[in-house]
């Protein structure tokens, strides 16, 4: 049996709008972290940003109790738990090097949690391998990106789920 036209347009342009509006209800999950070696310090630098809703629903599973940034009572306990979450998911090596990076504090700015890192390295490397285990294994789809910035020279690279680190070599 063949629909007629009109039934068939109307079926088509429903499909359609169905397909639109699940593309649009998709979130996107993302990280982004700035690696910069800074010359005058002999340092490197990391400056990570991500959502707060999404760190803040991470932090409550680890804590154990339903946490907000936007509560002030809240604040300080996932404030004081930044550190650790990024200490064990965060990881650099420079040069072939691991290095052990120091929680420096966090800061939000409206939605958006920055906290940063960082290094001692005497150095600029010549090469930069990074792991940010940041909810890659919680969101489908989730990409942290990195890019890498040393004596002026950028370098990008994305991790996703099962892609490991990304490495920026700078020779």
């Amino acid at each position: 049996m063949r629909f007629p036209l009109r039934f068939r347009l109307h079926l088509s342009l429903l499909f359609a709008l169905t397909a639109a509006s699940a593309a649009y209800a998709h979130n996107v999950y993302t990280t982004f972290t700035t690696i910069e070696w800074n010359e005058a310090d002999k340092s490197i630098e990391l400056t990570t940003q991500l959502h707060a809703h999404e760190l803040e629903a991470r932090l409550s599973l680890d804590l154990g109790e339903r946490l907000t940034f936007l509560s002030e009572e809240d604040f300080p306990k996932l404030e004081a738990a930044v550190g650790p979450l990024a200490k064990k998911l965060l990881a650099i090596k420079l040069d072939g090097q691991f290095v052990e990076l120091n929680y420096l504090g966090m800061e939000m700015q409206g939605q958006t949690i920055f906290f940063y890192m960082e290094a001692d390295w005497p150095d600029a490397p010549k090469e930069i391998t990074f792991m940010n285990g940041l909810f890659i294994d919680e969101l489908p789809g989730q990409v942290n990106s990195v890019m890498a910035v040393v004596d002026g020279v950028r370098k990008a690279g994305e991790i996703r789920s099962g892609t490991g680190p990304a490495t920026l070599s700078f020779q």
